[in-house]
């Protein structure tokens, strides 16, 4: 039970000096609802009739991953969280509620288990996160983005979308390169004559969010509509496509994940102060020669994805791809607000070295959690959704059939 007493710890100045665990009345208010949110998922789900006893049995085993994963890329300090690949897999298998009751509670679990070097009880209050990742791999699950032959006519809706997403980041870019952001990180608690000037910088930082969301609609809308409209004689274009846009996708994939782990200021360079690791920061080459090493390496991985995706069925990974991505931009909408408020934006996972990094550029602590967002959230649930794409080709499709969604990841 004392594991637990943080729980039942209400903090005070004294105890947080200390560093003492304790929860605060607003955050305990947020883990009630957490837990009565958990009451309703399982509502939902047996409602919907996914809760059959081969998905009872497969939701521990997916807790279980999510905690066991998770747990060795936090004490690694890794800037990914790899959290989730039991969450996609029962919402893919189990559909969207199962799924999300199984997101929401790993992370009520993980949070009152005493690992050591463990997430604590910080990763509960992620909980509605892994909820959302439970919906949507069930959502995406039931697209078929696990089933998609190379050939088949909707591939263009999901190349589309890719084109949609990189449309969404480029127009964020491009404002902030020009008009530049504003500052949403005011703090009005010292300043409260600076309150209504936060009001306005948010209402505008949502309105170019809104802005570069609407861009990036109307490029896919047009794409789906041109470039990217198949009919059935189409296979050999489609084929052609879907090599090409593997191939970048790989690209940009390799490329963000050698910065994050070599680059001069990614994951290496920061255990340069841990006397345990800091040997391993050697390994950092610094830039520019280690931007151009990183870039060749990513230009030959997309190269080589590229012909091996135009053969067979190869690039039936790219819709699984698009399916993480757009399940970790919207992680990353609902996370921020969450590090950000309850948390100052660290949580002591090794994201929050890019959160320091961000705040070096000169972002704020809500921009900088969202930044840190955007590049570890897309990047963590193409890993995860690639992973579950492994695990279900693995398994006999007389057991993946056992599920009330099993279907949906037969290839047609």
């Amino acid at each position: 039970m004392d594991s637990f007493n943080w729980l039942f710890t209400t903090c005070t100045p004294e105890l947080v000096e200390a560093g003492t665990a304790c929860v605060e009345p607003l955050q305990f208010a947020y883990l009630v609802g957490l837990v009565l949110i958990a009451v309703l998922l399982g509502v939902a789900a047996r409602r919907s009739r996914d809760f059959s006893t081969s998905t009872l049995t497969l939701m521990p085993v997916a807790i279980a991953i999510n905690i066991a994963v998770g747990s060795i890329v936090y004490f690694l300090k890794l800037p990914i969280y790899l959290d989730s690949i039991g969450t996609v897999l029962v919402g893919v298998l189990a559909g969207p509620w199962a799924g999300a009751l199984t997101g929401l509670l790993a992370n009520l679990i993980w949070a009152l288990l005493p690992i050591p070097g463990g997430a604590g009880p910080i990763i509960a209050f992620f909980a509605p996160v892994a909820a959302v990742i439970g919906l949507m791999a069930g959502f995406w699950g039931s697209r078929g983005v696990f089933r998609l032959r190379a050939d088949d006519v909707r591939v263009g809706s999901f190349l589309a979308l890719a084109l949609g997403i990189a449309a969404i980041f480029l127009t964020f870019l491009v404002i902030r390169l020009t008009v530049g952001l504003p500052d949403i990180g005011i703090d009005t608690t010292a300043n409260p004559e600076l309150a209504d000037q936060l009001l306005a910088n948010q209402t505008l930082f949502v309105t170019y969010a809104l802005l570069s969301v609407a861009v990036g609609a109307v490029v896919a809308w047009l794409a789906n509509r041109t470039i990217f409209r198949f009919d059935a004689g189409d296979a050999p274009r489609i084929r052609q496509y879907l090599a090409v846009g593997s191939g970048i996708a790989t690209g940009l994939i390799v490329f963000i994940i050698l910065r994050l782990v070599f680059g001069q200021e990614g994951w290496l360079s920061l255990l340069a102060t841990d006397p345990n690791m800091s040997g391993l920061s050697s390994l950092v080459i610094a830039d520019p020669l280690g931007w151009y090493i990183d870039v060749v390496v990513a230009i030959l991985a997309g190269a080589a994805v590229w012909y091996w995706a135009r053969r067979g069925d190869n690039a039936r990974l790219f819709p699984v791809w698009v399916g993480g991505v757009t399940t970790g931009v919207v992680a990353a909408a609902i996370s921020a607000p969450i590090a950000a408020i309850f948390f100052g934006g660290v949580t002591g996972a090794g994201t929050d070295l890019l959160v320091s990094l961000y705040r070096t550029l000169g972002l704020n602590v809500f921009t900088s959690v969202f930044a840190q967002g955007l590049t570890s959230d897309p990047l963590d649930k193409t890993i995860s959704y690639t992973i579950v794409y492994l695990l279900l080709a693995a398994l006999p499709i007389t057991v993946r059939t056992l599920y009330s969604r099993g279907e949906t990841t037969v290839a047609a």
